[in-house]
């Protein structure tokens, strides 16, 4: 009898703690598309994916799957709340060896303190679920405050709302700490996409969004930046103050060659006045030891430092250049697999481009 007046008391403290933390965070919730958005090339039909739909049609099937993730988007607000929710759909369920669930399905928080944006904590995905809903942080003080939501980096995201106590203010800022009339786009392959980011705004085009507080698009298509046409055309729809192509990684050597002069040639005869930075690809770890795949790395710079010679020699303007050597470091220690970078390995790769675009800025 003992035992089960003890139970039935346990019992009861339990549900009365829930009870009250459900109280303490009695929340609110706003669309997400009701406030700002950054890193979306144009507007899609779709909110949270980086292309539309019909503008994909042209490209290649596994390119036209890719643009419907939320790489690179972000929302920004405005709140006062001491508590900061969040509820996203995802499109499906994943499992990625060198990526944390974090990274590939979750999203990020930052605030903006001291005019720095500063990391707050993720929203981490629960496995096995679509619809996912999380407090992110709470026990905030209720000074009025701007902060930066990043969404998945390789996942779609069909639905987000916000949630915020439920007598606080939660609105879109008359004056956000980006400056989306600057805008850097960059197209490339996983990396770009955020492979292996430990979040999403650890990805290099995030870091360069903070960095230098221009709007950066996020147009990584992981394994499928091979410089197809089609990718050229719309690519040279999208603004911008900046290309960065950093699509080196997944071309054979013999796909550069053929590719590239008549890529960049294409964007530059439709941006004349637009800068263009090439990225060589990362340095493959393996390729160390790896002959094979040592041999095809170096081919690949060899073949688009041949091209970035040529627009030298016909004289075209305004091109800028990365080698590997300038972010990789000696000490082999920024990537996941080999390929695919650490957040260290983004820290030094988004430093080295950060360069390139401030320059190319000054010459402007």
């Amino acid at each position: 009898m003992m035992n089960l007046k003890m139970n039935y008391l346990l019992g009861l403290c339990l549900f009365l703690l829930v009870q009250l933390a459900n109280a303490q965070d009695s929340l609110k919730y706003v669309d997400a598309k009701t406030l700002v958005t950054i890193g979306k090339a144009k507007a899609t039909e779709q909110w949270f994916q980086r292309i539309d739909s019909n503008e994909t049609v042209t490209m290649p099937k596994t390119v036209q799957g890719l643009a419907k993730n939320s790489a690179g988007i972000a929302i920004i607000f405005e709140t006062n709340s001491p508590v900061i929710s969040a509820k996203w759909t995802l499109a499906e369920d994943k499992y990625m060896a060198n990526m944390t669930p974090i990274a590939h399905s979750g999203l990020d928080l930052y605030c903006l303190k001291d005019g720095k944006w500063q990391f707050v904590s993720p929203g981490r995905p629960e496995k096995g679920a679509l619809n996912q809903s999380q407090v992110i942080i709470r026990r905030m003080d209720t000074t009025m405050k701007q902060f930066l939501l990043y969404l998945p980096l390789y996942n779609s995201v069909t639905n987000l709302s916000i949630g915020v106590k439920t007598e606080s203010v939660l609105k879109a800022p008359q004056k956000v700490a980006v400056n989306k009339a600057k805008r850097v786009v960059i197209y490339g392959s996983s990396i770009v996409q955020g492979a292996s980011a430990s979040r999403p705004g650890m990805a290099y085009p995030a870091m360069l969004q903070r960095q230098l507080g221009m709007d950066v698009i996020n147009l990584g298509f992981s394994g499928n930046a091979k410089m197809e046409m089609e990718v050229a055309k719309y690519l040279a729809t999208v603004e911008g103050d900046c290309y960065v192509l950093d699509c080196i990684p997944n071309q054979a050597p013999e796909q550069i060659s053929e590719r590239a002069l008549p890529f960049i040639k294409y964007l530059r005869d439709k941006r004349p006045k637009t800068p263009i930075i090439l990225v060589e690809t990362v340095i493959r770890e393996h390729g160390y030891f790896d002959q094979q795949v040592g041999n095809s790395v170096r081919k690949q710079n060899e073949n688009i430092h041949k091209a970035y010679q040529q627009l030298l020699k016909e004289n075209y303007k305004q091109i800028y250049y990365v080698p590997a050597t300038a972010f990789m470091g000696n000490d082999h220690d920024g990537t996941v697999d080999g390929t695919h970078l650490t957040d260290l390995g983004f820290d030094r790769i988004a430093k080295a481009v950060a360069k390139e675009i401030e320059k190319a800025r000054a010459k402007d």
